[in-house]
């Protein structure tokens, strides 16, 4: 269009009008892609390097909108346009663009000299904005690429000492995170709490994400600075499929932390019952003690889990060895397969050895009126002394009834 010289009469005094939050017209032309604007208010004079009340640049109002016309024009025609400039979060436009996933206005902005070391921000900032973006379109991880390809720095940190491994797992962005590992990020980054990677795909069930962390090398046991290792935050988690997962490469099944707690402590703590059964199946230890001295058994009776404290019960009870198999020498008991492993082994397989299911129903009603009905007020812990039961299991029991 031709401006005239009336326009400018008109328009001049307004230039450096002050709307709300500092949004000068020239930055709410910026802000809204309006091009023609944004040069018809430089022409009458407007401040180019007005900010608002977050100090906001015009670049920063055009990249983060996706303004791809204005963001041309501004670098184009401003011989001084700072694209590095930051505001009050220490941002720049570089940053606003790859927050919002701006494919096109990352590569301009690169391509005009922005500088990819404030690649921390656009990393570890972005977290929930950046996950989102990546559900919407592939923009982002081809951003991420390019990033990579412009020397950002895989091990750069943010203010909790994450890494963009860490960060791109924490949004559950598997195909960012196989990029990652591709170009050579460190699996076993630590952040300030020492955790990896590993320990914050365990707690988001990310199957995949630990599939490629584990190809790469990730450290199964890595203890984070409470001791816990990928297996406890997966089982403080209640994430049943992970528990699975983690043992299944390996993970150690007893590794404590520093209260001396394995996972099972943990999960009969919190009374996840199906984490604990998985557990126990794959053979955790039932007689580690805690630091307070307490057993998985003693924890899952204090919290009133019945079913926690019939499976360790039961558990403990099927690790003992048949009497007909037992000679009494230490070799002897190194190879026997234990009553656990058979019943673990006869389950994967759908067996039907042992009690079949209505015998066993009967058969625990004869006990029960046995028990309730036959014997009197504390002759059932005769009866449980008679069976080998522990002092620790008849105490297990009886505060089912009693507490």
């Amino acid at each position: 269009y031709t401006q005239s010289t009336e326009s400018r009469i008109i328009l001049t005094p307004y230039c450096e009008y002050d709307f709300q939050y500092g949004m000068r017209p020239i930055l709410m032309a910026a802000w809204h892609g309006h091009k023609d604007a944004v040069q018809m208010l430089i022409n009458c004079g407007a401040n180019v390097v007005a900010v608002n009340k977050k100090q906001y640049t015009l670049l920063m109002c055009a990249a983060r909108n996706n303004r791809a016309d204005v963001v041309d024009f501004l670098l184009d025609t401003l011989e001084d346009l700072k694209v590095d400039a930051v505001d009050l979060e220490q941002q720049t436009a570089l940053y606003h663009a790859a927050l919002g996933g701006h494919a096109g206005i990352v590569r301009r902005l690169v391509e005009a000299g922005a500088k990819t070391d404030t690649r921390n921000k656009i990393f570890n900032r972005c977290r929930r904005h950046f996950h989102a973006a990546c559900e919407k379109e592939p923009q982002p991880l081809w951003i991420v690429d390019f990033l990579l390809r412009h020397e950002a720095d895989l091990d750069a940190r943010d203010e909790d000492g994450n890494c963009p491994l860490h960060t791109a797992t924490e949004n559950q962005q598997t195909q960012v995170v196989q990029l990652l590992l591709d170009n050579g990020s460190p699996p076993d980054a630590e952040n300030t709490k020492g955790f990896t990677p590993l320990h914050v795909a365990s707690s988001k069930g990310c199957r995949g994400i630990i599939e490629a962390l584990v190809q790469h090398g990730a450290s199964l046991n890595h203890q984070s600075k409470n001791g816990n290792t990928p297996l406890h935050v997966a089982c403080q988690a209640n994430e049943t499929e992970t528990v699975e997962l983690l043992i299944s490469k390996g993970a150690d099944l007893n590794a404590l932390n520093v209260r001396l707690q394995s996972p099972i402590h943990i999960a009969a703590e919190q009374g996840y019952t199906d984490i604990c059964k998985v557990l126990l199946a794959a053979g955790a230890n039932i007689d580690q003690r805690e630091q307070g001295g307490k057993t998985p058994l003693y924890i899952a009776a204090r919290g009133s889990f019945t079913a926690i404290v019939d499976m360790i019960i039961k558990t403990a009870r099927l690790d003992y060895p048949a009497p007909e198999e037992e000679d009494g020498t230490e070799n002897n008991l190194n190879v026997l397969n234990t009553a656990r492993r058979k019943w673990r082994l006869s389950e994967s397989r759908g067996s039907t050895v042992g009690i079949q299911h209505e015998s066993n129903e009967r058969l625990r009603e004869l006990l029960f009126r046995v028990a309730y009905k036959q014997l009197s007020q504390g002759e059932w812990k005769r009866l449980a002394h008679h069976w080998a039961f522990t002092e620790e299991q008849i105490k297990a029991i009886e505060h089912q009834y009693t507490a």
